[in-house]
């Protein structure tokens, strides 16, 4: 049995939309049927049927272009029968701070990504939902928006726990306002990041640090007298400290100060809990391979007098 051949129009579901109604109208005005004119808009046939019933309200430019085209008729007149598009709106005061100064530089949401390296749903999360931004974005977005780095200083980090140290305080919003990071930080103090940490949350009193002391003051731009009018006094600790060796007793108290215990200091300085306990006990004499990482672990420098008190290079240890 041969296949029937049906005239354009028959067995149509109702248009829902203003675009759809037209589209079907002038469609049968040409006597075509939905395969034809898909073809020759550059659409499938799928597309062509939601958008006469209204399940399909945008079109693109080339879209708009090759539909009118093949319908015969001016674009306009199947634009103005689209819907206004909503712009969703920021959520975010970072999200309305940054589209609002890309609107006034007369940038497209692409334009902003292209310029700060990061894909369109990035840049259109960023407006819309982000809350804060990394330090890493920090510069690209202020040069491509052409703002100061201060612009941003309130977007800048999460700060998860708070500190109710002064100097903690000090050193953390001063960090921010340069915008440097606590990796950045620790980089440049030739600390571990959780050394910076320690210090932001006022975990440790820098009693004998005043180099590092002086270290900050340099990297933050602040008067040292300043951040020594902030440093906090230290408290007495349980933990009691026996040992015949004035560089063990040193090392000890350094580690109290960070409220570690010597498991820890031994993962940070890529040792042992047992040769640590050693060193403080004045059972070994630390090699200077091992002060040095003990230093720099605990983020201070190592007093000459008590440096002499290392083994000498070559002789052998004994444990």
């Amino acid at each position: 049995m041969s296949k029937k051949h049906y005239p354009a129009g028959v067995g149509m579901t109702p248009s829902k939309t203003k675009l759809g109604r037209f589209i079907r109208a002038r469609r049968l005005e040409l006597d075509f049927k939905q395969i034809p004119l898909a073809e020759r808009a550059g659409l499938s046939q799928a597309r062509v049927s939601r958008l006469e019933i209204g399940k399909s309200e945008y079109l693109n430019d080339r879209q708009l272009e090759g539909l009118a085209q093949a319908l015969q008729c001016h674009p306009e007149e199947l634009r103005q029968r689209m819907p206004v598009r909503q712009i969703a709106q920021p959520k975010t005061e970072l999200g309305k701070f940054v589209r609002s100064r890309r609107q006034e530089l007369g940038l497209t949401p692409a334009d902003l990504a292209k310029k700060i390296k990061i894909t369109a749903q990035q840049a259109k999360y960023l407006e819309l939902q982000r809350q804060g931004i990394g330090y890493g974005l920090v510069k690209p977005l202020a040069m491509a928006l052409e703002l100061d780095l201060s612009a941003f200083v309130q977007f800048v980090g999460s700060d998860r726990k708070q500190t109710e140290s002064q100097l903690g305080q000090l050193v953390r919003r001063r960090r921010k306002e340069l915008v440097i990071s606590t990796e950045e930080l620790a980089e440049k103090l030739d600390v571990s990041r959780q050394m910076v940490n320690q210090i932001e949350l006022g975990k440790t009193s820098l009693s004998n640090s005043d180099d590092l002391i002086k270290q900050l003051a340099k990297i933050l731009k602040l008067d040292v007298n300043v951040l020594q009018a902030v440093r906090p006094t230290p408290t007495r600790r349980r933990e009691q400290i026996y040992s015949p060796n004035p560089l063990g007793v040193f090392l000890a108290a350094k580690r109290l100060e960070l409220h570690w215990t010597q498991k820890e200091l031994g993962e940070r300085a890529e040792t042992t809990r047992h040769v640590v306990s050693f060193v403080e006990r004045g059972g070994s004499r630390p090699s200077p391979n091992l002060l040095n990482k003990l230093a720099k672990a605990l983020g201070c420098g190592i007093p000459a007098d008590l440096a002499q008190l290392a083994r000498p290079r070559g002789r052998p240890r004994i444990l």
